[in-house]
């Protein structure tokens, strides 16, 4: 049976302390000052690839994925380093209200420009631990210029992939994606930066003595959580890394990793074969200018409208305390009770499956201790 893997990085944080400005600097340095335990804009651990380098690939590779995010923005930082020769570092997303490849099924090729590494045969038919979204990729060109690019999956059959702009150093400067239209302008505004060794190689990389941990060189990503569309509420997404050649011939290094792996993946893995599971999953929290109750419970439902199934995610502040969830009409009668009872301090999600009840729009309604958050939900 397949182990859960589900950290709830960003949990048990007061609807206030999300207001806080982050505390990272883009600069492809993680440093002890950005790395906090549940900290509100501060790094938290999201998975590691154990294995001692060289390893893989060989002196390049994986060490440690970062989550994070603030009042505005979702970060995600990736410790190691990619090779000048076309190989690089991969991050796939699985993000609330979008409909992208589900889970077991092989992504379909991506169509785009030819020189990015989503278009790699070895990528095509690839098949993740969860629904896949979105990607991002940062190419290694040289030991001076690295290549941000990106896919998106609209459905199990539809793929593109872009080159986005400018390009990175390896120094560790901050660049601003822009110029990126259609399915790719929700990375426009995307900030990243880079930092390599001076000899190009992960052993190197003050990183591979801690186990990616403080002052480890890598990737840092800093993205617009409203260009990304994530609805207001809590949310969870879910991500998972990989290091990978230029034709997408994937490497044993992967985040979260598979237990005990020490051979290369080859062309067009089935993760959900692997041991464990390859999906980091994390919760944030998207204010609004709603009431305080409506913050504190932080409830959102997606994907909405919904024509199969919806989730509704919720959080419980600082203690266990009663919930109640419910489903109402728009009079506020009461169609179905979906959850009562005593729940933990942290994020819950409860499902509401349109088979239940007849197509039309409710209200679901959230009830924790003494506070109440409300939504409306289309049932197609």
């Amino acid at each position: 049976m397949k182990k859960i893997f589900t950290l709830a990085a960003l949990g048990l944080l007061s609807a206030a302390s999300f207001e806080a400005q982050a505390q990272i600097t883009v600069d492809g340095v993680m440093s002890a000052g950005e790395i906090g335990a549940a900290n509100s804009g501060r790094y938290v651990s999201l998975g590691a690839f154990s294995l001692a380098h060289p390893a893989g690939f060989g002196d390049w590779g994986l060490l440690r994925m970062y989550g994070a995010n603030s009042a505005t923005k979702l970060y995600i930082a990736l410790a190691g380093t990619p090779e000048a020769n076309g190989n690089g570092l991969q991050i796939y997303m699985d993000l609330p209200n979008k409909t992208g490849v589900p889970t077991g099924t092989g992504l379909p090729a991506a169509t785009g420009p030819g020189t990015t590494m989503f278009e790699g045969a070895g990528i095509t038919g690839t098949i993740m631990d969860q629904q896949t979204d979105a990607g991002l990729a940062l190419k290694g060109e040289s030991l001076t210029s690295f290549s941000p690019q990106a896919v998106v999956y609209t459905s199990a059959t539809a793929g593109s992939a872009a080159q986005l702009a400018p390009a990175l150093t390896a120094t560790g400067a901050a660049v601003t994606i822009a110029g990126a239209t259609g399915n790719f302008a929700m990375f426009n505004g995307t900030r990243m930066a880079y930092r390599g060794t001076t000899d190009g190689k992960i052993t190197t990389n003050p990183g591979n003595t801690n186990g990616g941990g403080a002052g480890s060189y890598g990737w840092e990503i800093e993205l617009d959580r409203a260009a990304l569309g994530l609805p207001s509420g809590a949310n969870v997404v879910r991500l998972f890394a990989g290091y990978v050649s230029n034709t997408g011939y994937w490497s044993s290094d992967v985040i979260p990793e598979i237990p005990g792996n020490t051979s290369n993946l080859e062309n067009s893995p089935d993760f959900t074969q692997e041991t464990g599971v390859q999906s980091a999953a994390f919760n944030v929290v998207v204010l609004s200018n709603r009431s305080a109750a409506e913050a504190a419970v932080a409830m959102s439902v997606f994907p909405n409208p919904s024509s199969d199934k919806a989730t509704v995610t919720y959080q419980v502040l600082d203690r266990a305390q009663a919930v109640n969830v419910t489903l109402t009409d728009l009079m506020g009668r009461t169609v179905r009770t979906l959850q009562d009872g005593v729940k933990s301090a942290g994020f819950h999600n409860v499902g509401l499956s349109t088979q239940d009840v007849a197509a039309g729009t409710y209200m679901v309604k959230v009830k924790v201790g003494e506070m109440t958050a409300t939504r409306k939900v289309v049932l197609l």
